[in-house]
């Protein structure tokens, strides 16, 4: 069986990690392709028996002009690879192959969605295209219940609910070779949507009285030069430190005494996750759509919080550094994430749904 993934890129991205893994794995049982607008920029490490094929002619460069040439060749590389199924991934990507649906011979397709979707097709664009093109689709995976939940009762009734896999690298338990620092640690992009402006706030009346603590954010982004900014305004800049991007983010956290998640809004946060498997006390913002409250349970394994709730961000964080008994028993709850979210049977579970969809679409 052939299973094609289809994706905008391979870059840094939840989605694009869990791309990662599931090609990684089912590498072992299918052949599998992954198509890409383009191939630049792969930040994860893929088998080299998985194939990776570019939609991108670098010889385009008007937009208008890449996008259809895209759609073209999407259709030509779809019929030549004759995929058994095709799972796609994000909205752009997934509403190009569902517009080919007919074209590139019916082949069933699984549409992957990772974002709130109160936010992911907000637009009117979005908003028609979502419901005229997804009802063309065989089969969707969501990552939480609240998702699920805005689509119409169709569309809920032909879907599963998969939560993102930890990375394997993550399972080992090695903490005790790493020497923890006075560090609060929070990983994301430098984006409105990870708030790490509410974060600073928080940590600015924080330090006052915990003098010997650091604040490290790991992410790039377009809100890089006004983060600096706020911490310089607010006399910082020895305290909190934007750190870039990690090619080790698991020593990091490991090295850390709190892992913080400030965002709007997320999906499945992958960092999370990670942060709860390596036995961080994490604190996370209650925030749509749902993932963090699948994945915590207040007060047990970890903390949430209101989203944008800077004093509540304050006195949780507070909370774990002046209660090392409390901070220690929230992490060691955290760990048991890694037995409901092992990489086997998250792959398992996307493999059953697969050839159900398959099998179902072979007796049409």
């Amino acid at each position: 069986m052939k299973i094609m993934i289809n994706i905008i890129g391979l870059g840094k991205g939840g989605a694009e990690r869990v791309v990662s893994v599931l090609a990684n794995k089912l590498i072992n049982k299918y052949d599998i392709d992954i198509l890409v607008n383009t191939e630049n920029n792969i930040a994860y490490k893929i088998n080299p028996k998985v194939k990776i094929i570019s939609l991108d002619e670098k010889r385009i460069k008007l937009t208008f002009i890449r996008n259809l040439k895209r759609i073209v060749n999407s259709s030509k590389i779809i019929k030549e690879e004759k995929p058994d199924i095709i799972i796609s991934f994000l909205p752009v990507p997934s509403y190009r192959v569902l517009f080919l649906k007919r074209n590139i011979g019916n082949i069933p397709i699984i549409i992957a969605d990772r974002n709130d979707p109160k936010r992911e097709y907000k637009s009117f664009i979005n908003k028609i295209a979502m419901k005229i093109l997804y009802k063309k689709a065989d089969g969707f995976v969501f990552q939480t219940m609240e998702q699920k939940e805005y689509f119409e009762k169709s569309i809920k009734e032909n879907s599963r609910i998969i939560y993102n896999p930890i990375k394997d690298e993550f399972i080992s338990d090695d903490n005790g070779k790493i020497k923890k620092e006075k560090t609060i640690i929070s990983v994301g992009r430098l984006t409105e949507q990870k708030n790490h402006k509410m974060l600073i706030n928080a940590f600015s009346n924080i330090i006052k009285n915990f003098p010997d603590y650091t604040l490290k954010i790991y992410g790039e982004g377009n809100l890089e030069e006004s983060l600096k900014k706020q911490i310089t305004d607010l006399k910082l800049q020895d305290k909190v430190l934007l750190c870039g991007v990690s090619n080790n983010i698991k020593n990091e956290l490991q090295k850390s005494e709190i892992f913080v998640l400030p965002s709007n809004y997320e999906g499945m946060p992958n960092v999370l996750i990670e942060a709860m498997a390596v036995g961080l006390p994490v604190i996370s913002t209650d925030c749509p759509c749902g993932g963090p409250r699948e994945l915590i349970q207040n007060g047990v394994n970890g903390i949430l919080i209101p989203v944008n709730d800077e004093k509540s961000m304050q006195q949780s964080i507070e909370l774990l550094i002046k209660n090392e008994d409390v901070a220690s028993k929230i992490g060691n709850e955290a760990k048991k994430i890694k037995e409901l979210l092992n990489s086997n049977k998250i792959v398992e579970q996307w493999e059953e749904y697969i050839e159900f969809i398959i099998n179902r679409k072979n007796k049409c």
